[in-house]
């Protein structure tokens, strides 16, 4: 088991765990962020991203990832591809296990940990997926070229899914379970002008088949009945959960896993904050995770300045 003395450790390297990082580096803390899957996190695997500031055209979701993630680094921050596994807090702060072995001594910590989509609650889910169910339109939609597909959602994620999949699907089913997309305005005109993408309202999944691939969704309508839907992939953009299971007995989580916290991103654990979409929070955007990992940042610098007696401005001992 190796060990590592660190100032602040963020766990998570979405758009919340890198814009800590960048601020925590401005204030010379040196952060170190650890994240389990890749650099972006969820926001990574988008493909096109329209409503980030500053874009006037829009930019690659890969992009403006990699842009972040470099700009922290130029800062100091240091990335280090491994899973935070437990939280525990000491006399000296945090320490934080990590699946490669390690254990990182850190005196603050922010959790920016994110979400992840909710798998599809079906029985046959695990035996299809990777093999016709996805999580990940942009991963897997080459896969897909010249098929059938379904998406399963109706908020902003499900409409991107789709139209990522249209762009080269035969057809694209969009099932979402209520009368009318609960995505935002300008998405919903843009999926409805899809000529080979069908709105299945009112619509919920009760069923995969196929033989050795999958070959077909069923689904239960509102009005009465079963429709089966030949696909052979479906992609599931329903509601996320959050990776909270770090904060268990630490901080105050809601009935779905949120953390309950004011926009300091303060704990009430003197040096641990939390950051981004693991949080409870009205709108959950790059532009508010961004922004919540600067805050965290600046608090995370002001706790490390007074507890080693400095003044505020300062750089930490």
């Amino acid at each position: 088991m190796k060990e590592r003395m660190v100032d602040l450790l963020i766990v998570g390297a979405g758009p919340a765990g890198m814009a800590a990082a960048l601020y925590a580096g401005r204030s010379l803390l040196k952060p170190v962020v650890l994240e389990r899957m890749s650099i972006g996190g969820l926001a990574g695997t988008a493909d096109w991203i329209d409503n980030y500031p500053g874009f006037a055209e829009g930019v690659a979701a890969y992009d403006l990832m990699e842009s972040m993630h470099r700009q922290a680094e130029r800062f100091g921050a240091e990335f280090v591809l491994d899973e935070a596994l437990t939280l525990t807090r000491t006399d000296a702060g945090f320490d934080v296990a990590t699946a490669e072995q390690t254990v990182f001594h850190a005196r603050a910590v922010i959790v920016a940990s994110g979400a992840v989509p909710r798998a599809l609650p079906l029985k046959e889910e695990a035996k299809y997926r990777g093999h016709g169910v996805s999580y990940c339109a942009t991963c897997d939609a080459a896969f897909f070229l010249g098929k059938q597909v379904a998406v399963v959602g109706g908020g902003d994620a499900a409409v991107n899914e789709t139209l990522v999949l249209a762009k080269g699907s035969s057809r694209v089913f969009l099932v979402h379970p209520l009368e009318t997309l609960q995505a935002t305005q300008v998405l919903v005109e843009q999926v409805s002008g899809q000529t080979n993408v069908e709105l299945v309202a009112a619509a919920t999944p009760t069923g995969l088949r196929g033989e050795g691939k999958l070959e077909a969704l069923i689904v239960r309508q509102a009005s009465g009945g079963d429709r089966t839907l030949a696909v052979e992939g479906v992609f599931v953009a329903m509601e996320y959960t959050p990776v909270s299971n770090l904060l268990q007995g630490l901080v105050e989580v809601d009935a779905q896993g949120y953390v309950v916290l004011p926009e300091t991103t303060e704990s009430g654990v003197p040096g641990l904050y939390v950051a981004g979409d693991v949080r409870r929070k009205v709108l959950k955007q790059i532009v508010t995770a961004v922004a919540d990992g600067a805050v965290a940042a600046q608090r995370a610098a002001g706790f490390l300045r007074r507890a080693a007696g400095k003044p505020e401005g300062s750089a930490p001992a």
